[in-house]
């Protein structure tokens, strides 16, 4: 067996890392563009109204209809302690948050605990919207009912992992005769009790990208995101334990200082969350969002970019790997009357156009670097007006309709572009057929 390159897999390793680094600067583009620091302001505001009727529709399953389980509510609580401190039942109920008089709540008190609750999911659903925009907009009365049966999956999702967690104590003691396995189980619960949340918060972040925006990314992307999301969060419960305490707080505030504390906290985890859901979109959208860059790049339209951006964006490797084609002098791409419906974007060189006039080729223009043409077999659903040959050697990158579609929808810049050489080519075809 021969021996790796080690530049081709030194070239393959930076051409990963450039493409992280492209998601990451896409990523804050639109996460700035997108308004999302109000979005997340606004969740955390939802955050603290939904809570009292979320956790007093737990407080109700708990110590109502879950009486043979004593303490369950107790170790649902343990449970969010390690996601903060602060989501605890007696912090909660000291700031006036939670009231556990929950006696006299029968059916349709909890159905308007759950309609009060559904506000944060509704925040959430309209900013995932506007990450992942489609075409056809959930009408209002959906996206509450959705909130509603969101919600009520949650708080079953909840109650499930209160359970296993019962199933933990049960089994612990079931080992109390073994010493052994009691020893070893007892070495692995620390272990557990801080994978077992940190598994949960990533099924719940994968569920929320893959199946909670109108127009869903992929499951692959929603993943990763879901991954990476819920490690900075809990890197961020890290740094606030460290950093920040409620006594600084309570200097300033009083009695609120833990529960501005808490705010803080969601609305920084709210921060992350929408963010790695810009990031599973510029993932799925990668080729796309690259490509518009490149473009701009090209035809100068993005002066005021940064030298990082200009290194990420104006030669990115992935895009000419995947899409790029040479030509040599006085080759062919398309001919008058054929069928295809490729785009091209020519990177480098120069392409005639001719068209044929009583059986003669008349060359009606050149097309110079930087520009997009071929789009008007697609755009008209007919076949090629005309032939298309290059004059000198030429790199261009060709794309499908459905990529171009995407491009146009994704950038306005790119289809005023489009919108302008395509007039004027039709403008010298009619100069050139009626001289």
């Amino acid at each position: 067996m021969p021996p790796k390159d080690p530049d081709s897999f030194s070239n393959f390793s930076w051409r990963h890392f450039q493409v992280f680094l492209q998601k990451i600067s896409l990523s804050i583009t639109l996460f700035v563009k997108n308004e999302l620091f109000n979005h997340a302001g606004a969740a955390a505001f939802f955050f603290l109204l939904s809570i009292p009727p979320v956790f007093l529709l737990l407080l109700i399953a708990f110590d109502r209809y879950l009486v043979s389980y004593a303490g369950a509510s107790a170790i649902f609580f343990d449970f969010l302690r390690n996601i903060n401190e602060n989501l605890d039942k007696d912090f909660l109920i000291r700031i006036g948050l939670l009231n556990v008089k929950t006696t006299a709540i029968g059916v349709f008190g909890l159905i308007n605990l759950l309609w009060a609750g559904r506000a944060i999911l509704t925040a959430v659903q309209r900013c995932l919207g506007i990450i992942f925009p489609a075409e056809k907009v959930r009408p209002p009365l959906v996206v509450n009912i959705f909130s509603f049966v969101i919600l009520s999956i949650l708080l079953l999702v909840s109650i499930l992992i209160t359970f296993t967690s019962i199933g933990f104590y049960f089994f612990q003691n079931l080992l109390k005769d073994y010493v052994i396995v009691q020893t070893l189980f007892q070495s692995l619960l620390p272990v557990i009790r801080r994978v077992f949340p940190f598994l949960i918060i990533v099924m719940l972040i994968f569920l929320a990208y893959r199946f909670v925006p109108p127009s869903r990314p992929k499951t692959l992307s929603s993943l990763l995101s879901a991954v990476l999301c819920t490690f900075s969060v809990f890197l961020l419960h890290i740094l606030f334990s460290k950093f920040f305490t409620v006594t600084q707080y309570s200097v300033i505030y009083g009695v609120l200082g833990s529960l501005i504390l808490m705010v803080i906290w969601v609305y920084f985890s709210f921060l992350l969350f929408f963010f790695f859901a810009e990031y599973t979109f510029v993932s799925d959208k990668l080729d796309i969002l690259v490509f518009e860059r490149m473009y701009l790049f090209r035809l100068k339209q993005n002066m005021k970019a940064t030298k990082i951006e200009k290194f990420l964006f104006s030669d990115p490797k992935q895009v000419y790997e995947k899409y790029a084609r040479k030509y040599e002098p006085g080759e062919i791409l398309f001919r008058e009357g054929d069928k295809s419906s490729d785009i091209y974007f020519l990177d480098r060189g120069r392409i005639n156009i001719f068209r044929n006039i009583d059986g003669i080729d008349h060359k009606i223009t050149t097309i110079p670097e930087g520009q997009v043409f071929g789009e008007m077999a697609y755009l008209l659903n007919e076949s090629r007006t005309a032939t298309a040959v290059a004059e000198t050697e030429s790199i261009l990158l060709v794309v499908m309709p459905e990529t171009f579609e995407e491009l146009l929808q994704a950038s306005a810049t790119f289809s005023r572009d489009v919108i302008q050489e395509l007039c004027d080519r039709l403008h010298k075809t009619h100069l050139a057929c009626n001289p």
